[in-house]
């Protein structure tokens, strides 16, 4: 069984990223296999409602999204983090969940 961490913070090393790898290191004793992904310095353009992905299931964008969501797709949990800036998580992970909805939701 795999858990994946997506860490929304635009920078790395910060106390998000630093929360969600302790909550993977208390998954990781109890024998589940986790992954910590960080979007500080990928490219992850926002869903620009151009609705091709309502035939193919897949974004027209390209960009670092789909390797990342592919990874989260095949694991059987994921822990979405984030910073909270002027009330509203970052743009980073707005992005990328905005993206999700060409594989028909989160999963």
């Amino acid at each position: 069984m795999k858990i994946v961490g997506i860490v929304g913070s635009p920078r790395s090393g910060g106390n998000t990223e630093d929360m969600t790898r302790i909550a993977l290191e208390e998954i990781e004793k109890e024998g589940l296999e986790t992954e910590l992904i960080t979007l500080a310095g990928k490219k992850i353009a926002p869903c620009d409602a151009c609705d091709a992905c309502s035939k193919t299931h897949k974004c027209k964008i390209n960009d670092d999204f789909e390797p990342i969501y592919q990874k989260m797709a095949s694991a059987e949990g994921f822990i979405l983090a984030t910073p909270v800036y002027f009330g509203a998580a970052t743009p980073q992970i707005s992005a990328y969940i905005s993206r999700c909805v060409a594989h028909g939701g989160w999963l």
